[in-house]
């Protein structure tokens, strides 16, 4: 990450930066390695399917992928199926095969006397980049027959599953700048590094509302300091996504809503609040979008949603970026403007049940916050939807620390918390 600081200015990131800045800083660095990881990432498939359950076993239904490896199933990852049993995983070209059980004991680990069933005998899904494949539903009746011919998988959840929900604190070795650098260019480096996850800042506590914190391009945690060591612990619970800013933004959100609904599966809180800065505003957006549409309930358990300083409705560098760049980072592709990202969370429509507080600043002499400007920031269908619209004279990254933005949020969240 030698040259990483060359590249970028530590808070305004890939936005600011003409294209010849960048053809430059990347002449010192490893140009070949950078590409060919965020070739992985624009390569990125998905595998989509049902789950049809006709066993009288009850309990969320977990979906388990492996990717195959030489004829042995390797397991990476599981989702939680949506209440009319669809799933969808994000996945690298290549064979992988489905798996699912029904989770009797809420542990989200498969027992042997747990309910399941495989895809095919288990049969290999191939799925080429950049496409999608949708396979037969699979069917549960029972417990899991054996197949065909032995198999034995091998355990390797990737670290960013097995975190959800790991307790850290915000002096955690991972939340550096270099590694919110690394995630930006180097995805894979960081899931392999950084690791990331839906981390919590204490231990669970039963009646405390969580909220989880959204950072955006070249950021973490520690861009939330000041908001978290502000909130009144006695009421409120932090949890931080930490995730490559690099990574296509639907992978992100779709990671949110598996991790959220994985943990109201063990812990089953009802309601939680989402705060998002900066690119994470796109993410909570696309996130909320997500959850609702995998069941209408969902509508009541999102208590506040809050973005502050987005490009909602993206930015003309990243345009430029993908235009011009020797190197197209995928979230890029997302944030520019008129993207089928952009175009795809904004044909939705806001549900009226949630709160939307919509955050945006400018500072002296400018049209925007020093990196985002307020049309993308407050676009009309935004304060159309919003419960309400505030302004700061700050900075991009200034406004998570001015002492009035501190004060309203917290009065937003205790009065949201009374009603």
């Amino acid at each position: 990450m030698c040259c990483i600081s060359m590249l970028f200015n530590r808070q305004l990131g890939m936005l600011m930066l003409s294209v010849f800045s960048i053809v430059s800083a990347l002449a010192g660095c490893s140009l070949r390695e950078i590409q060919q990881q965020t070739q992985e990432v624009a390569n990125v498939g998905y595998i989509k399917g049902k789950i049809k359950v006709e066993s009288d076993e009850r309990g969320a239904i977990v979906v388990l992928r492996f990717r195959d490896d030489n004829g042995i199933p390797v397991k990476e990852s599981s989702i939680i199926a949506s209440e009319n049993g669809e799933y969808t995983f994000p996945v690298t070209p290549g064979p992988h095969y489905i798996a699912a059980f029904i989770d009797a004991n809420n542990d989200n680990k498969y027992q042997e006397e747990e309910h399941g069933n495989y895809h095919g005998h288990p049969t290999i899904i191939d799925v080429p980049p950049k496409q999608t494949v949708t396979i037969d539903p699979i069917v549960i009746k029972g417990k899991v027959l054996k197949p065909d011919t032995e198999v034995r998988s091998v355990e390797k959840t990737k670290a960013v599953w097995r975190n959800i929900g790991e307790v850290v604190t915000m002096d955690d070795p991972r939340f550096t700048q270099d590694n919110y650098d690394m995630g930006l260019w180097k995805p894979a480096d960081f899931l392999d590094h950084a690791e990331g996850g839906l981390l919590f800042l204490q231990e669970y506590q039963q009646g405390k509302m969580p909220v989880i914190f959204v950072h955006g391009v070249l950021g973490g945690p520690t861009n939330f300091r000041n908001v978290i060591q502000s909130l009144d612990m006695r009421y409120f619970q932090p949890w931080v996504l930490y995730y490559p800013s690099g990574l296509r933004l639907d992978m992100i959100s779709y990671y949110l809503v598996e991790a959220v609904e994985q943990l109201q599966n063990k812990y089953g809180f009802n309601q939680f609040y989402v705060v998002a800065h900066s690119m994470g505003g796109l993410v909570a957006r696309s996130f909320v979008k997500k959850y609702v549409e995998r069941s209408p309930d969902n509508v009541n358990k999102l208590g506040l949603v809050m973005t502050i300083n987005s490009p909602m409705n993206g930015m003309s560098a990243a345009a430029s970026g993908v235009k011009h760049s020797p190197i197209v980072v995928p979230s890029w592709l997302d944030v520019e403007p008129g993207s089928k990202f952009l175009k795809g969370i904004h044909s939705w429509n806001w549900p009226k049940e949630i709160p939307y507080h919509l955050v945006i600043s400018y500072t002296d002499g400018e049209s925007g916050d020093d990196v985002v400007p307020l049309q993308s920031q407050s676009q009309p269908k935004l304060q159309s939807e919003s419960t309400r619209m505030y302004i700061f004279n700050n900075d991009h990254v200034g406004t998570l620390s001015d002492k009035g933005f501190l004060q309203l949020f917290n009065m937003i969240l205790s009065e949201r918390l009374e009603n």
